[in-house]
């Protein structure tokens, strides 16, 4: 038993290539903006973050040990914002390719 689909030669046809062509670039601009909005958000969180932890426990720890908190927490809120931000943004750039008709 195969797990891979096979598409006859026949069924394939030029609006078939275009839908394809047009999710694909929609999927593109979707991790470009990602990453942009990722990016965008890093140095925000990161402040954020670092003020909360200072705040928090620089005066119980060392110096080291409330910034590295502060930066990492800043990455995974980061990673999570830019990530929830950007597929926000791109979203209707999907839509757009599920309502256009090709052919």
């Amino acid at each position: 038993m195969s797990t891979e689909v096979a598409v006859p030669e026949s069924t394939r046809s030029a609006r078939f290539e275009d839908s394809l062509a047009a999710e694909q670039a929609a999927e593109r601009s979707l991790f470009v903006t990602i990453a942009t909005m990722v990016v965008i958000s890093l140095p925000i969180m990161i402040g954020i973050f670092l003020l909360i932890t200072l705040l928090a426990i620089s005066d119980k720890t060392e110096w080291y040990v409330w910034i590295g908190m502060g930066v990492g927490l800043g990455v995974i809120g980061a990673m999570l914002l830019g990530s929830l931000a950007g597929a926000t943004m791109a979203a209707h750039r999907l839509d757009a390719v599920d309502r256009a008709t090709y052919g």
